[in-house]
C-alpha cells in the first residue's frame, strides 16, 4: 500500500487498512497525527496521537499494528 505524504495527510487524506473484522487508520488533524484501530461496526478501541514533527514515529507505530481476521 502506498504511504501518504505529509502534505496528503495534512489535506485530509486518511491512510487506512482493514480486514473483514478490524481496521486501522493514520490521519492528520489540528497539526497532529492520529492512529486509531477498532473492530468493524464497533468504533475504535485504540487512539494514539503524535505531534507534527513525529510522522516517522507515527508511521512505525501504525505499521506495528497487526490486524485480526482475514483480509
Amino acid at each position: 500500500m502506498k504511504k501518504l505524504t505529509k502534505d496528503e495527510l495534512a489535506c485530509g487524506y486518511i491512510q487506512k487498512e482493514r480486514t473483514h473484522t478490524h481496521w486501522k487508520e493514520l490521519y492528520c488533524e489540528h497539526n497532529h497525527f492520529h492512529i486509531r484501530t477498532g473492530k468493524q461496526s464497533e468504533g475504535y478501541d485504540l487512539w494514539e496521537t503524535f505531534s507534527s514533527n513525529e510522522l516517522t514515529k507515527a508511521r512505525k507505530f501504525y505499521q506495528s499494528i497487526k490486524l485480526g481476521g482475514n483480509k
